[in-house]
């Protein structure tokens, strides 16, 4: 049972350096916002369609901050939404 143990802890740690040393490829999308849409809807949909698995918030934050948004989104406003995936 010792060795079963063992061998899988071996075998969890082995898949968490191979998940860790995995390279990113990071870019960003860009989206113009249309009547009645809100970022989490924009960062949401285009997150799900490249494969980021991050969390929304953290994307929505940056998304803020390099496409200069302050206040409520308009429509025709560019959305920079930046993605990071795992290949």
């Amino acid at each position: 049972m010792k060795k079963i143990l063992i061998a899988m802890l071996a075998a969890c740690c082995v898949w968490a350096a191979w998940d860790a040393i995995r390279p990113v490829e990071k870019y960003v999308v860009k989206a113009t916002a249309g009547e009645g849409d809100t970022l989490w809807h924009l960062v949401g949909d285009t997150m799900q369609r490249e494969g980021d698995r991050r969390d929304i918030r953290e994307v929505i934050h940056y998304t803020k901050n390099i496409s200069n948004l302050k206040g409520g989104l308009q429509p025709g406003d560019i959305v920079l939404i930046p993605i990071e995936v795992q290949r």
